[in-house]
């Protein structure tokens, strides 16, 4: 897409609903199915929040993972069907968040790649937080590398974000909430994604560091 005039910066809200909704409703699917109608195996699921500069989140990829364009990365905006009905779409996402493509999607790559924004704590973001409760909840190894920067005194204590961590959904809400809080030590990684260096690599499950 090119990005001009107004919608120069625009975020992740913006690009699906100016951008990737047009091109899917004719076929009511995701931008991911409308690329490769087959599918394909996903190697590097991508944990982020909308409400950063899309042209940002790009860069901080390519600069901080040379190999991406060997990697097949997985992506909430590209593969969940963005204009499907709200019900429909719920359905997709199934009933148990650990069902969801989520969850799914997590437990088939081998790298978890957090892109932080200066726009939006991401970590605010009930998802983000369940998406962190998914990986370290994996046995296979899994590398997880943090790119980008948290925004300006952005709040870091995995405590205090699991407390004010939102999402739209209310009964998403509770289910996320639950998983949150069953996590074992997930304050502890939260706070250690939070603060660590773009471009830091940690290992989980056997990768355990």
């Amino acid at each position: 897409a090119r990005f001009t005039g107004e919608d120069s910066n625009p975020n992740v809200y913006e690009l699906v609903r100016k951008w990737i909704a047009p091109k899917c409703r004719a076929l009511h699917v995701s931008y991911a199915l409308l690329l490769n109608a087959g599918g394909v195996v996903c190697d590097t699921f991508i944990s982020h929040a909308w409400g950063e500069s899309v042209l940002q989140f790009i860069a901080d990829i390519k600069d901080n993972c040379p190999d991406f364009q060997n990697r097949v990365l997985w992506t909430c905006f590209a593969a969940n069907p963005q204009t499907w009905p709200h019900g429909n779409l719920k359905s997709f996402l199934g009933m148990a968040p650990t069902q969801s493509p989520f969850s799914k999607a997590i437990d088939n790559c081998d790298e978890f790649l957090v892109v932080r924004n200066t726009n939006k704590n991401m970590y605010l973001r009930l998802w983000c937080l369940a998406e962190l409760a998914f990986v370290s909840s994996k046995k296979s190894a899994t590398a997880v590398k943090v790119v980008g920067s948290m925004p300006e005194g952005a709040e870091t204590v995995g405590g205090r974000l699991k407390n004010r961590a939102e999402c739209s959904d209310p009964e998403d809400k509770s289910l996320l909430t639950q998983i949150i809080n069953d996590a074992e030590g997930l304050e502890a990684l939260i706070t250690k994604v939070a603060e660590a260096r773009p471009g830091d690599v940690m290992g989980l499950g056997s990768q355990q560091c």
